[in-house]
């Protein structure tokens, strides 16, 4: 085993005045990273008593941030530590924090996104340390789009608006193309459009389209996009309801991703479809009671309006199988709040059919810090799906087992054989400033999920062949 210690050194673009400042982590006594400027051998100890994916990504924004008037930062990592991961999974999670440390979201009155990465280069680096520490920089941005999509209020970004910004992105190699309110009346998608038809927003289908050469697989990326949640009729308590601006969670993180496959060039075709609306309470706005035909021609009984984004899921979840045939299918959404009553801020909920897909989304989430905890459907969460006057109710009055309900439910909507996992994300996409990377706004939580979670699936499909 290599007893050496990992120095790695990264400095600042565009900088005259040259302050060096060497920097050792080392396993430390506290559960939280520490950092102790009253050293003699370096300028700063940073410790903890355990390191994972989540702390290199935090050492990398901490370094950058607590040391702003210095040019060069070196960064002397113990042997013991090291070895715990791959020189490039080191390289890119650091890359990834110091790329982060410059963001901080400034309001303006369009929904143009123009996030911006702290300039670091790698110092002393050969061809596969650059790729590293590019794709670092690669994940850093896509996520910063998400977080600007999410952090933009509801007055400024709605489903047109969400459209423009992400087109004014121009990502390389992704065709965008969306449906808007008279293409989905006109195909039938009764539950997406019974949700947008309490506001005077249109609502669209926004759909990117990532197509290299000869794909290996095609995988169908589907984002839950209710760009501001009242409620609707069922109108929410005025306590927290600012922050439904970020019930779009989802499918910023599917934008996101996009951005962040199409950089990194991978070998597989991904469409990227986030179903955008507003739930606002109305005289046109759908009622607890009534019934709603959906895409696939099941009809379904209203219980709450409040429980808005299963139906628009479960259109653009049949959306995607009949257009694309996806060969995996993935679908992320802030969709209950029981997911958080739950887990918390240490897990998103993960749900599906297929065990191997469930695994390897687990593994993703591991490896990129968005963890998953798998939850079950079926069973007895049926029976809240039982209705008197309709094929089905798309929930229950009762909160037991929310998020399992609301995953059970989506499950009517996919065909049996293909592979599908819902990931509920309503507790992770705000308030985790338990970590370094996040101290304001939202998270673009799922960004990194749903780029790694592909990675994975390649890496897999190159094992069996």
């Amino acid at each position: 085993m290599n007893s050496n210690p990992l120095t790695l050194t990264f400095s600042r673009e565009h900088q005259c005045d040259q302050l060096t400042r060497t920097l050792h982590l080392t396993l430390g006594e506290h559960s939280t990273l520490t950092v102790n400027q009253d050293v003699s051998d370096f300028n700063a100890e940073i410790s903890k008593r355990v390191i994972a994916v989540a702390d290199i990504q935090d050492v990398g924004y901490l370094i950058a941030t607590t040391f702003t008037q210095a040019t060069t930062l070196q960064l002397c990592i113990d042997a013991d530590i090291a070895t715990r991961f791959e020189r490039q999974q080191w390289l890119k999670w650091l890359s990834f924090g110091l790329a982060l440390s410059n963001y901080h979201y400034r309001h303006s009155n369009n929904p143009l996104l123009t996030p911006t990465l702290a300039d670091f280069i790698l110092l002393n680096a050969d061809a596969s340390d650059n790729t590293a520490f590019e794709n670092g920089k690669i994940l850093a941005h896509s996520q910063l789009i998400a977080r600007e999509l999410t952090n933009k209020p509801g007055n400024i970004l709605y489903p047109q608006s969400f459209v423009e910004a992400v087109a004014a992105l121009a990502i390389n190699n992704i065709e965008l193309s969306y449906l808007d309110d008279a293409m989905m009346l006109e195909q039938g998608f009764g539950g997406l459009m019974s949700i947008a038809q309490g506001s005077d927003r249109e609502a669209r289908l926004l759909c990117l389209d990532y197509h290299p050469q000869d794909p290996k697989f095609t995988v169908a990326l589907v984002g839950k996009g209710v760009t501001f949640d009242s409620g609707g009729i069922s109108i929410k308590q005025p306590r927290y309801m600012s922050t439904m601006k970020v019930d779009m969670g989802g499918a910023a993180a599917v934008v996101g991703a996009l951005n962040a496959i199409a950089q990194l060039q991978l070998p597989i075709r991904v469409i990227g479809l986030c179903g955008l609306v507003e739930n606002m309470p109305s005289g046109k706005a759908i009622k607890p009671g009534d019934v709603v035909t959906m895409l696939n021609k099941t009809n379904v009984e209203i219980i709450t309006t409040d429980a808005e984004g299963r139906m628009v899921l479960a259109d653009v979840l049949h959306y995607a199988q009949q257009h694309y045939q996806p060969d995996y299918l993935v679908d992320i959404a802030t969709l209950t709040g029981g997911t958080g009553i739950a887990l918390g801020k240490a897990y998103a909920s993960l749900m599906g059919n297929d065990n191997n897909l469930i695994a390897s989304a687990q593994t993703a989430g591991q490896a990129c810090s968005e963890p998953l905890w798998p939850m079950p459907t079926g069973g007895m969460f049926t029976t809240a799906l039982e209705s008197d006057f309709a094929d089905l109710r798309h929930g229950s009055e009762e909160p037991d087992g929310s998020p399992c309900v609301a995953a059970t439910f989506l499950e009517h909507f996919i065909q049996p054989d293909q592979k599908w996992i819902h990931i509920d994300s309503a507790a992770m996409s705000l308030g985790m400033n338990h970590r370094k990377i996040y101290p304001k706004a939202t998270t673009g939580y799922g960004t990194l999920l749903l780029t790694e979670l592909c990675q994975q699936l390649i890496l897999q499909d190159r094992l069996h062949q």
